[in-house]
C-alpha cells in the first residue's frame, strides 16, 4: 500500500525552528513561477542542442544522397539490377529529403538559430 507523504511527515521539518510553510517562496504561485523559470532555462539548453541536431541532419541527408548517387554510378556497369533498385530508393528518398531540407532551411532562418 502506497502512503501519501506530506511536509508534516518529515521529522526534520517538524523539529525546525522556523515554519517553512510561511515564507513567500513556499506559496503555490511562487513554486509555479520557479518551475516555469527552470523550465525556460532547460528550454534554452534544448534549443541549443536542437540547433546542432539540425546541422547534423542536413549533413546526413546530403551525405546519404551522395552515397546513393555514387553507389548507383559504380554499379551501373557491373550490376544494373542493383543499380536500378538503388536508383528507386534514391528517387523516393529524394522526394522526402527535399521536403525535409526545406523545413530545416525554414528552421535555420528562425531567430535564435
Amino acid at each position: 500500500v502506497k502512503r501519501v507523504v506530506t511536509l508534516a511527515d518529515f521529522d526534520l521539518l517538524c523539529d525546525a525552528r522556523a515554519d517553512i510553510s510561511q515564507p513567500l517562496w513556499s506559496s503555490p504561485a511562487a513554486r509555479s513561477a520557479m518551475d516555469l523559470h527552470f523550465k525556460m532555462c532547460c528550454a534554452q539548453e534544448e534549443i541549443s542542442r536542437l540547433n546542432i541536431e539540425v546541422c547534423r541532419l542536413v549533413t546526413y541527408i546530403h551525405d546519404e544522397d551522395n552515397y546513393l548517387w555514387m553507389s548507383e554510378e559504380q554499379l551501373k556497369n557491373t550490376n544494373p539490377g542493383l543499380a536500378h533498385q538503388i536508383s528507386i530508393v534514391h528517387n523516393v528518398q529524394g522526394q522526402f529529403n527535399s521536403h525535409h531540407l526545406k523545413r530545416l532551411q525554414d528552421i535555420s532562418q528562425l531567430s535564435g538559430f
